[in-house]
């Protein structure tokens, strides 16, 4: 078997990038050809993809190759394969049984809150998604379930498969400043993130909030800056109205800080019993979660670490390949 693996999306340092970084460390190398394509940071993906094939073309051309013209087959770069997996951002043609993974679909539940040009993308390569790949690879039970109601996908090409906490957080060691009172979040401009309310309960509860996150007071961080303040803080909450995963989830259990989050999309299949659940449209819901979470601080951090062990790369990397293996 001969796995043609996308990993384009592993120079921009988001969550998906995180998935492609530890699929493929995790899946049997002797079956992966990894390729990518990159203009601007070519030499990065260079670095990143030791073993695989990498070509110094800018996204936007194989977004008009591949999700527009649908020209040029993934084989021209790869050689033969049996199977192909796409990235979030292309959708090329390809001879080999087609597999995508879906994280969240944001773009098509919020689209006023997405760019245009982002949405353009995504439409545009959902139709051939839809269209051609023999199976989609889900990241939650309810990413999968808006798959199937936005696109009429059947159940039957749909695998739920999780995933876990990426690698480069096992060899963070937080600095953490003693003595100070916050809870954090993480946010963005988007309305879906919720600040406004999450501001509010915290606002009503005289509790200092710290938020890092595009748009927010402390902007983008560094990952070892985030796992400082997300270590020091009482209890971290995630007010999210929708998430395809919920990863921040998996990294506080790690940190051993409790959770306290929405209670829709993807959020209670990562918390299962280990956080503590608000209705984030309400903010008097909210700040019940909030001190709830720091209340139930030991009890939440040891059933965080029971919950954080149910998800493992191992685990994903085997449901993946047995994916493949299904469709040869």
């Amino acid at each position: 078997m001969r796995v043609g693996i996308d990993v384009s999306s592993v120079v921009y340092g988001t969550g998906v990038s995180d998935y492609v970084i530890n699929l493929v460390q995790h899946l049997p190398s002797d079956v992966l050809v990894p390729f990518g394509f990159s203009l601007r940071r070519f030499s990065e993906l260079k670095r990143l993809v030791l073993k695989g094939v990498t070509l110094p073309f800018p996204p936007t051309l194989m977004h008009y190759l591949w999700n527009h013209l649908h020209v040029i087959n993934v084989e021209t770069f790869t050689g033969p394969l049996d199977i192909y997996h796409s990235s979030d951002w292309t959708q090329g043609p390809s001879r080999a049984k087609k597999v995508t993974t879906v994280h969240d679909l944001s773009p098509f539940l919020y689209p006023a809150e997405t760019d245009p040009q982002i949405m353009a993308v995504h439409t545009a390569r959902m139709k051939w998604v839809v269209k051609e790949c023999d199976k989609i690879t889900c990241v939650s039970n309810s990413t999968a379930a808006d798959l199937q109601r936005l696109f009429s996908v059947p159940s039957s090409k749909i695998s739920v498969i999780y995933e876990a906490l990426p690698s480069k957080y096992l060899s963070l060691k937080p600095q953490i400043t003693k003595n100070v009172n916050y809870v954090l979040a993480i946010g963005a401009r988007q309305g879906r993130k919720n600040t406004d309310r999450l501001k509010a309960a915290c606002a009503k509860l005289g509790q200092k909030l710290i938020i890092a996150g595009e748009g927010s007071e402390l902007g983008y961080v560094s990952d070892q800056d985030l796992v400082n303040y997300l270590a020091g803080a009482s209890a971290f909450i995630y007010p999210s109205l929708y998430e395809g995963f919920g990863l921040p989830i998996l990294e506080a259990f790690y940190y051993q800080v409790p959770v306290a989050c929405s209670n829709t999309s993807s959020l209670p299949e990562v918390g299962g019993d280990a956080a503590v659940y608000f209705d984030p449209l309400s903010v008097e819901s909210i700040a019940t979660g909030i001190t709830q979470a720091i209340k139930d601080r030991d009890r939440l951090i040891a059933a965080g670490t029971q919950q954080l062990a149910k998800f493992s790369w191992e685990t994903t990397a085997q449901q993946t390949l047995q994916v493949y293996k299904s469709l040869v």
